[in-house]
């Protein structure tokens, strides 16, 4: 298997009916990175090796052991044998290392008014797969993206964990100090409750996806004052919770 970036070139057999033909296949890396936090081991994921810096500290983020990006002071992440080792320096963290999300409280989460177009959303879910170069070559990876207002993207991360994405994602919006309330979060995975839980911790208010949300998804969604957009592609969607983030 012949390795570079974030794919790897492998020989495989392509069968159709009887007749089997040989072929090279891209698939997608997989890796582990081991998250150490002021010397303490915190966490080992398995992820694609782009954007491990975002990873890294978004998932400290969402899992509650920073606060804010500020805490940082330093990041490195080198290359071992199997993988990745990243060493963060955030003096004063919070060093409980259980993964719990820095949820706000039920209608403590930031206010400041929100209106977005459903053509931005449109928009958003129809440039997706343009955006998804990952995907296009191994067919195997999500995408988390920030649109603006407009539903431009701003930032595009992909990896073959749907989480990874979106602590990526959150990692490149917090070292950027972007403003949650600029836009708004669409993603190429199912709406799952940790995926809503995460982009809360940051204080996104309208999340689309393209595909479906559960029951759990839309109590906590309706609790916290966020609006869902579920099945957002081809023109169309379905707004769950809090439609009044939607202009008509």
């Amino acid at each position: 298997m012949e390795r570079g970036g974030y794919s790897a070139l492998c020989e495989a057999w392509y069968v159709e009916g009887d007749g089997w033909t040989p072929v090279t296949e891209t698939v997608a890396l997989e890796v582990p990175v081991a998250i150490h936090c002021n010397g303490l081991f915190v966490e080992e994921i398995s992820c694609t090796p782009e954007d491990v810096e975002d990873l890294v500290i978004g998932h400290l983020y969402t899992s509650g052991v920073i606060d804010a990006f500020d805490d940082v002071s330093l990041v490195e992440v080198a290359a071992c044998t199997v993988g990745f080792e990243a060493h963060v320096c955030a003096p004063g963290p919070n060093l409980a290392l259980e993964c719990s999300y820095a949820l706000c409280p039920a209608g403590d989460c930031p206010a400041g008014d929100l209106e977005i177009s459903p053509k931005a959303v449109h928009r958003a879910s129809s440039a997706l797969l343009g955006v998804q170069d990952m995907h296009r070559n191994t067919g195997a990876t999500h995408a988390a993206v920030f649109a603006d207002v407009s539903g431009s993207y701003r930032f595009v991360r992909e990896d073959i964990g749907r989480h990874n994405a979106v602590d990526k994602l959150i990692g490149a919006l917090l070292r950027n100090d972007v403003d949650p309330s600029s836009g708004f979060v669409h993603l190429s995975s199912r709406c799952a409750l940790d995926l809503v839980k995460k982009c809360s911790t940051f204080g996104i208010r309208l999340i689309s996806t393209v595909s479906a949300p559960t029951s759990a998804v839309l109590d906590f969604a309706d609790e916290r004052g966020i609006t869902l957009c579920a099945f957002a592609r081809n023109g169309h969607f379905t707004v769950y919770t809090h439609p009044e983030h939607l202009s008509r």
